[in-house]
């Protein structure tokens, strides 16, 4: 049998009538909303009316750039590795199967929510790049290119917000989630390493319950406070999804200047970039000899 290798992301959604067959989908997860069936449908499809109009707002503004990156990043891995790559989903087409000599979840810390499913159903899976060197070097480089290019007169005025998408505390803690420590270790590395003043937020909060904090909205008002140029970093993702194209690059960018910032870079996400292909085919030509 030929060896194929799978970047392994959530999924997205490309068109309207996709929203409420991804949204049910990954709610219907038991690592995301871990109660019992059949009590676990009923509710995932409560949130999915719940999501659905907001999902299909946003996707009036932006289209989701997660299949377009995933099919680069197969195709330039593939010329590098010599080694058949595909682009596969957890919860939308096309979905993952077996048959992979190794499958990459695009995550950059590891949590019970993103991995749980993917472990279930594969053995031969990928730890999060966070426990990889060059990871940490790649993203110290792509930061120290945004600082330079921050306008002379602000650099001493400027602030790093690495910005991860939240979890409920409840769950988190139910699950002894490694996730929130894993990050907060991270950003503590990456402010030594990088010698500027550096934060770390939690977005994408959903209903009354109780999220990880600070928020990344709140973290952007309280900087405004103190620093006039503002470097927003998107630390759980590799890939740009809805979350950066709308929520940072829209939302949190409109919400900085309100707030009386002088400059925003929104950093983007590794997608296709030199370094973090050839971090990928490292792993691809150790995992699949």
């Amino acid at each position: 049998m030929k060896k194929f290798v799978v970047l392994l992301n959530l999924g997205g959604v490309k068109k309207p009538s996709d929203i409420p067959i991804f949204l049910f989908n990954m709610f219907n997860d038991k690592n995301i909303v871990p109660i019992k069936q059949p009590f676990r449908i009923f509710l995932s499809f409560f949130i999915t009316l719940l999501r659905a109009k907001g999902t299909y707002s946003i996707l009036k503004n932006v289209k989701s750039p997660v299949f377009d990156i995933g099919l680069m990043q197969a195709k330039k891995l593939q010329g590098i590795s010599k080694t058949d790559v595909k682009a596969q989903f957890v919860y939308s087409k096309p979905f993952a199967h077996d048959g992979a000599c190794v499958y990459i979840p695009l995550h950059s810390f590891y949590s019970h929510t993103t991995y749980g499913k993917i472990l279930n159903k594969f053995s031969n899976v990928t730890p999060p790049f966070c426990i990889f060197g060059e990871f940490f070097d790649i993203m110290e480089g792509k930061i120290k290119e945004a600082l330079d290019k921050v306008p002379d007169g602000l650099k001493q005025e400027t602030v790093v917000l690495l910005s991860a998408h939240s979890l409920p505390v409840n769950l988190a803690e139910k699950t002894e989630d490694p996730y929130k420590n894993d990050l907060e270790v991270f950003a503590k590395y990456l402010k030594k390493r990088l010698a500027v003043p550096l934060f770390l937020s939690f977005q994408s909060k959903l209903g009354p319950v109780k999220w990880f904090e600070p928020s990344t909205e709140d973290m952007i008002k309280t900087l405004s406070r103190q620093y006039k140029a503002l470097i927003l970093v998107a630390v759980s993702f590799v890939n740009d999804n809805t979350e950066t194209v709308y929520e940072q690059d829209i939302v949190y960018k409109k919400l900085a200047y309100k707030c009386s910032f002088k400059y925003f870079d929104r950093l983007n996400c590794l997608n296709d970039d030199d370094n973090f292909m050839e971090l990928l085919s490292a792993i691809v030509q150790k995992r699949c000899k």
